[in-house]
């Protein structure tokens, strides 16, 4: 490939990496920099006094050793890197891996007078002494894991090379320099030839030297080269499943995910450590006015200004709105915060996933309980309430951790979601998930703030009409239920026994222990009454059609008769425990005799409710019940999540790249109102994106509604097509389809 072949693909891309931020220094550091850090100019290597070396002598031009073109052999050398599906059309190599140059000089090559010096250059300040300007030199015989190059053959003006990186290279762009050296004599006639084309070295999952080393061809395929996934949502007691597509080998998501370590100015040595990259990657996620950020976070309901969290469907399209932008993109929340982590972690070769927790408790440290609050009178105080989620969904990373003791490496949890915590973190991980699992909150990065989302603990406080607050019951278990996708297969993986040991059991009684002490943790000593002798229960839930049925049971275990204070409210709330307006309440007295019981019902029409509540939405029930003989209480929070309306995609299961084709998107509202200003989106990994599909009619209830839609894919391969459906009632409706993409063979 002769150098001047692709100057314009150079200059593309790089003047793009100059233009997403500007002056990162001053952007994080201030604009004045003087007496603070050296003034020099950005990549002093790459000027163009440097690019012709000393010793160059014009009377002796002949006997210079001058490359006219160079072939990265991208075809090959992607193919064999596994590096073939990005589309960035540079030469992408995972590093610790041999790769194959081939450079053509203007003269016949003389191995006894002829030597010639590779150096990849990094970073915006590159020099030998900070690594980030590599010289390899040649070698008898390259080996993986080792910078080093062989010659393979040299025939005429032909040499082909082979070439290996380290296996603990700095991750980035570099710039490729070819210094070559003829001695005739006592003089030295040196040539730089500097190349246009970027390449970009990658992390290694499979290369055993490399720190993000996963065994295991299916678990590197699903965590590295799998551009779509399964994200769990809803309640533990009615999950349900939201596709995504990572597409992290399209074109922006190797450029962002360069372009935030260069932005970070994470260092260039950190730059090959995997911890810090992840954390780095991590931290970039939340949107901050002081920091910036990838996606700027909500919970609101209100999503009129820009796009809601629920109707986005990849990775891919954040990510461009980002780099266009170079501001926030609204709005998102946990689940695509962690799929967009996903994304950009999959994209540098770090094998990664997302993992959903049910229950989760959220901006704790562990220093304490999880309170729930109520009013004399019965009612929620829920403004005084703190956090738990209906699920949460955070990342894994699989890397050693060299900086740990042994047995700390493999998946580590990271969490992008905004924290509000008491030593104000603003980012979380990476932690071993062994760390969790053993209560060794010392290890790793905010290892308490991820312990405490799967064992905080609920107790339940009534407040008097002076402030006074009373413990009287603790609450139901957190943290269970710990899923993600397993490998090859879109069925749920079950986490739940790698991050806590069986509940009740020795091993969790100990683990709690050392976290108590090492959190300095306070639990308040609950109130008891002298007889308890009633027995509440919480039952029903969600019936068909979206209708809402609760039932309290109270039965009176005693030889005397009781009368019991009672009650319900449905609130709606957001999955983050957050209420947003009363649904509806209930508020009664029972009498009930000895050895009998009694039923309080909450009945909801799914019509009377589903308006009334912001889309992404849930409905919970609160309920408390008090005996006014004994004292005794009860109090419980339940939410429900409702049957999505059904959603079906159809493909003729094959199509030609650049050619459209279409797909069948079909709508069965199951619900028992309307669903109206219903969207349906499509998207999967290197499809031309196209617009949201408004539909121009409410689905009645019972009413299925077809739409085709028309897509063009871009490269070839068995995909998985993913639609969205959402409407003013509902959202998170989602099916999938695969097609199989073959090459325009005319093209």
């Amino acid at each position: 490939m002769a150098t001047s072949g692709k100057a314009k693909n150079k200059a593309t891309i790089s003047e793009k990496f100059a233009s997403y931020y500007g002056n990162v220094k001053s952007l994080l550091l201030g604009n004045d920099l003087t007496g603070r850090r050296q003034t020099c100019e950005e990549n002093p290597f790459s000027t163009e006094r440097e690019t012709q070396l000393t010793g160059f002598k014009r009377d002796k031009e002949e006997g210079h050793l001058k490359p006219v073109s160079v072939d990265l052999c991208r075809h090959g050398n992607r193919l064999a890197h596994r590096t073939a599906e990005y589309e960035v059309p540079n030469l992408i190599l995972r590093r610790g891996q041999i790769f194959d140059l081939h450079i053509e000089f203007q003269r016949e090559f003389v191995k006894a007078s002829d030597s010639i010096t590779l150096k990849f250059v990094t970073g915006s300040r590159p020099t030998q002494s900070r690594g980030s300007v590599v010289a390899v030199n040649q070698v008898d015989k390259v080996q993986d894991g080792v910078w080093g190059f062989q010659i393979v053959s040299a025939k005429d003006k032909s040499v082909s090379l082979r070439v290996s990186s380290d296996s603990d290279a700095i991750v980035g762009r570099y710039e490729l320099f070819i210094d070559t050296i003829h001695r005739a004599g006592e003089d030295a006639e040196k040539w730089r030839h500097k190349h246009p084309d970027d390449i970009f070295l990658i992390f290694n999952p499979w290369h055993s030297g490399d720190t993000v080393y996963l065994p295991g061809e299916p678990e590197r395929t699903e965590f590295v080269l799998n551009e779509t996934g399964r994200i769990w949502l809803g309640a533990v007691e009615k999950y349900f499943v939201r596709p995504w597509n990572y597409g992290q080998f399209e074109y922006v998501c190797l450029i962002a995910a360069i372009s935030i370590l260069d932005r970070s100015e994470l260092a260039d040595r950190a730059r090959g450590n995997p911890a810090l990259v992840t954390r780095t990657i991590c931290r970039a996620i939340n949107y901050t006015e002081s920091n910036g950020g990838v996606i700027q976070a909500s919970w609101s309901g209100k999503y009129d200004d820009a796009v809601a969290p629920f109707a986005w469907t990849g990775s891919p399209s954040i990510l461009e709105e980002f780099l266009k932008k170079r501001k926030g993109v609204k709005y998102g929340q946990c689940w695509t915060m962690a799929a967009v982590t996903t994304t950009l972690l999959r994209a540098l070769g770090i094998p990664s996933r997302c993992v959903t927790c049910y229950r989760a408790v959220h901006d704790s440290d562990y220093s304490g309980a999880v309170n729930t609050h109520w009013s004399q009178d019965l009612r929620p105080k829920t403004d005084m309430d703190d956090a738990i989620w209906n699920f949460h969904v955070w990342n894994e990373a699989w890397l050693s951790r060299f900086d740990l003791p042994e047995g700390y490496g493999g998946w580590q949890a990271l969490d992008p979601t905004p924290m509000d915590c008491s030593e104000g973190v603003v980012t979380c991980g990476p932690s071993p998930v062994m760390a969790i699992l053993k209560g060794d909150l010392y290890l790793g990065f905010e290892t308490k703030y991820l312990f405490a989302e799967l064992h905080g603990g609920r107790v339940h406080w009534q407040v008097d009409a002076d402030g006074n607050m009373e413990p009287f019951m603790g609450g139901r278990s957190v943290g269970g239920a710990i899923s993600t996708k397993c490998v090859g297969t879109i069925s749920r993986d079950d986490l739940t026994y790698k991050y806590k040991y069986l509940e009740g059991s020795k091993e969790e009684a100990q683990v709690l222990e050392k976290a108590g002490k090492l959190c300095y943790r306070k639990a308040p000593v609950l109130k008891r009454v002298a007889r308890e002798d009633v027995i509440f229960t919480l039952e029903g839930g969600p019936e068909k059609g979206g209708d809402i049925r609760a039932i309290l049971r109270a039965k009176n275990s005693g030889t005397e008769g009781r009368i019991v204070d009672v009650y319900m409210a449905a609130l709606s709330t957001f999955y983050t425990g957050v209420t947003a307006t009363e649904v509806k309440k209930v508020v009664t007295s029972l009498v009930i005799e000895p050895k009998t019981d009694t039923t309080t019902v909450l009945e909801i029409k799914c019509a009377d409710f589903i308006e009334q509540k912001p889309t992404d939405s849930h409905v919970t029930s609160y309920v408390m019940a008090k005996v006014r003989e004994t004292g005794q209480r009860y109090a419980t929070v339940q939410t429900y999540t409702l049957d999505r309306p059904h959603l079906d995609i159809k493909t003729e299961g094959r199509a030609v790249t650049g050619q459209n084709f279409t797909v069948v998107v079909r709508v069965t509202n199951t619900l028992s109102v309307p669903l109206t200003n219903g969207t349906i989106s499509v998207d999967g990994p290197g499809l031309v994106r196209a617009t949201g599909i408004k539909l121009k009619h409410p689905v009645e209830p019972g009413e299925e509604v077809r739409e085709t839609i028309t897509l063009t894919a871009r490269r070839p391969g068995v995909k998985e097509i993913i639609a969205v459906f959402y409407c003013r009632q509902i959202c998170n409706v989602a099916a999938v389809a695969e097609i199989d993409f073959v090459k325009d063979e005319k093209n």
